[in-house]
Formats: structure tokens, C-alpha cells, sequence
């Protein structure tokens, strides 16, 4: 099974800079094509490891992101859990 983490935004623009600010800090992160299966405002999401999604949400704190979504995938499924707490 793998487990990853998703961050949404509101414009290419923000993910971009979002990536630079990430592997900036040494984030292991990159930009990915949002997931069809959650709805979003820009076609560009960052991908990144959950042990480090701490430092990631106090970095982006700095931009404009839409939501936080954990992602379980085994075999060919795949869920999206929602981080509200984020």
C-alpha cells in the first residue's frame, strides 16, 4: 500500500510557488496533475510525504491552498480522505 499527501490550490501560480517553497526547505514534494476524483480550482496539486506534512502546512502558510487530502492507494483504488484539521 501507498500513502502520500495531496495539497489542492486556487491557481497554477500558487502550486508553482508552492513547489519552490517546498524544495527550497528540502520538502520532498512535486507537482502533479489534480486527482479526477476530488474537485478542485487549478488542474495542479503538490504531492508530498506525509512525515513531512507538518512542515509543509506551517511552509505554505505563505500561499493560497485549497485543502489538504491524505491518499491510500492499494492495488488499482484508490481513496481520498479530506484533512480538515489542516
Amino acid at each position: 500500500m501507498q500513502e502520500y499527501g495531496v495539497v489542492l490550490f486556487y491557481s497554477t501560480h500558487e502550486a508553482m510557488k508552492a513547489e519552490k517553497l517546498a524544495k527550497e526547505a528540502q520538502l520532498k514534494v512535486r507537482i502533479i496533475p489534480t486527482p479526477e476524483k476530488i474537485h478542485a480550482s487549478c488542474g495542479f496539486s503538490l504531492k508530498y510525504e506525509l512525515a513531512e506534512e507538518e512542515i509543509l502546512s506551517t511552509l505554505l502558510q505563505q500561499v493560497k491552498s485549497e485543502s489538504f487530502y491524505h491518499v491510500k492507494r492499494e492495488g488499482l483504488k484508490t481513496d481520498y480522505e479530506l484533512r480538515k484539521d489542516l
